[in-house]
């Protein structure tokens, strides 16, 4: 194996058994996310179910996002799982999907537009 493979491995690993740590020490009713970030990468911990959290991997260079599930509890139950993986570069252009806010992202610019909190050439609208 490479030395950058073994090495993201490593700090992969090392930060998974930390917030399997962190969860299990922490009470049922603390529900606290954990997130850290270096120059590449981004990890996000979050509670899923009882016992279980997922992570979640944002390559910043690639854009890809990758997720994986993590149970604790009895030794012989501890598992970490690979749930899936996604580019999520054109997911981050989109003004919304399944946005159910009172208003869309169109009418709050043609709002702010109209106010002057907004100027044209600071809209978000594209020609075509």
């Amino acid at each position: 194996m490479n030395t950058f493979l073994t090495r993201t491995l490593m700090v992969l690993t090392a930060f998974l058994l930390g917030a399997i740590s962190l969860h299990l020490l922490s009470p049922s009713s603390v529900e606290a996310s954990f997130a850290d970030s270096g120059k590449r990468y981004v990890a996000v911990t979050g509670p899923y179910q009882e016992g279980v959290s997922l992570l979640y991997v944002l390559d910043q260079e690639t854009q890809h996002l990758a997720v994986y599930e993590a149970r604790g509890g009895a030794t012989n139950s501890h598992r970490l799982q690979f749930v899936g993986a996604r580019n999520i570069e054109l997911d981050t252009m989109l003004d919304g999907y399944h946005d159910e806010s009172d208003f869309t992202h169109q009418e709050l610019e043609a709002e702010f537009l109209k106010s002057g909190i907004l100027q044209p050439e600071d809209s978000t609208k594209t020609d075509g």
